[in-house]
C-alpha cells in the first residue's frame, strides 16, 4: 500500500508518553496472566512463557504471607501460627500447584516444532482450554476475543472469591490476577483493532485525497476524509502537489 504524507502527519500522529504508558501496562501484567494462564493454556511459544521468571514471582508470592503475619501479629496476639496456616496455607498450596503446571508448560515447549523451522510462532498465549471453546452463550460459541477477554478471566474471578469469601487470602491474589488477566486482552485487542483501523484510513484517504484536495469535495462525499488546509487556486497545481503526498514505502534491500 502506499503511504500517503499527508494522512501521516496530520491525523497519525503518536504520544510517546502514551505508548511507552501502555508498553509498561503490559509488562507489568504478564505476571498475573502468567500466574493463572499456565493452569488453562497449552503449547505456549517459547519467548512467552518464561520459566524463570515464574519461579522469581514464586519466591516473591512466598515471602507476602509471613510479612503480612509479622505485620497482623503485633497488632492482635490472635493472628498467630494457627492464623498463619488456615488463612495462607492455600496460598502455598497455589504456589506449589503453580510451579508443577509450569513444569509441564516447559516440558511442553521443548517438544514443539523449532520456530527457526518458521513451524511456531514464538510469541504464543498457547491453545485455548476446549471446554472454553464448548462454551455457549444463548446457543451460541464465544469467539477467542470474548474468550480471552471475559470466559477466562471471569473463570478465575469467581474462583478467586470464592475462596476469598472462605477466608482464603490466595483467593484475593486469583482474583486480582483475573482483573488484570482481562484488562491486559482488552487492551492487546485495542492495539489491534487501532492498528487495523489506521491501515483502514490511509486506504481511504489515498483514494479519496483526490476528491477532497483536487475537487474541494466536502466530507459527505468523502467518506468522512477531510482535508485541512489551504489549495493553491490552480486546479493543475492542486493535481500535481497532491501527486507528492503519496509516494512509495521504503524497501530496504538486505542482499
Amino acid at each position: 500500500m502506499k503511504k500517503n504524507l499527508y494522512y501521516r502527519s496530520v491525523f497519525k500522529r503518536t504520544s510517546q508518553f502514551k505508548d511507552n504508558l501502555a508498553a509498561f501496562f503490559l509488562a507489568f501484567c504478564s505476571w498475573p496472566r502468567l500466574l493463572l494462564e499456565v493452569f488453562i493454556r497449552r503449547n505456549m511459544g517459547e519467548r512467552y512463557f518464561s520459566f524463570s521468571t515464574a519461579l522469581f514471582i514464586t519466591f516473591v508470592l512466598c515471602l507476602i504471607p509471613p510479612f503480612f503475619s509479622l505485620i497482623f501479629s503485633k497488632i492482635s496476639p490472635q493472628f498467630g501460627f494457627g492464623f498463619f496456616v488456615l488463612s495462607f496455607g492455600s496460598w502455598y498450596l497455589y504456589l506449589a500447584a503453580f510451579i508443577y503446571m509450569c513444569l509441564q508448560r516447559r516440558e511442553e515447549i521443548k517438544r514443539l516444532p523449532s520456530v527457526f523451522d518458521f513451524a511456531r510462532f514464538s510469541l504464543s498465549t498457547g491453545h485455548i482450554h476446549p471446554r472454553f471453546r464448548a462454551f455457549t452463550w444463548m446457543g451460541k460459541t464465544c469467539d477467542t476475543r470474548t474468550i480471552e477477554t471475559i470466559l477466562e478471566p471471569a473463570f478465575f474471578f469467581l474462583i478467586g472469591f470464592g475462596l476469598f469469601m472462605l477466608s482464603q487470602y490466595v483467593g484475593l491474589l486469583i482474583l486480582w490476577c483475573s482483573i488484570f488477566y482481562a484488562l491486559s486482552y482488552r487492551a492487546a485487542y485495542r492495539q489491534g483493532d487501532h492498528f487495523v483501523m489506521d491501515k483502514i484510513d490511509e486506504y481511504i484517504s489515498n483514494e479519496e485525497l483526490s476528491r477532497s484536495f483536487i475537487e474541494g469535495r466536502p466530507v459527505e462525499e468523502t467518506r468522512g476524509f477531510p482535508f485541512y488546509g489551504r489549495r493553491p487556486t490552480d486546479p493543475e497545481m492542486r493535481r500535481q502537489l497532491a501527486s507528492s503526498f503519496i509516494v512509495d514505502d521504503e524497501v530496504v534491500d538486505v542482499s
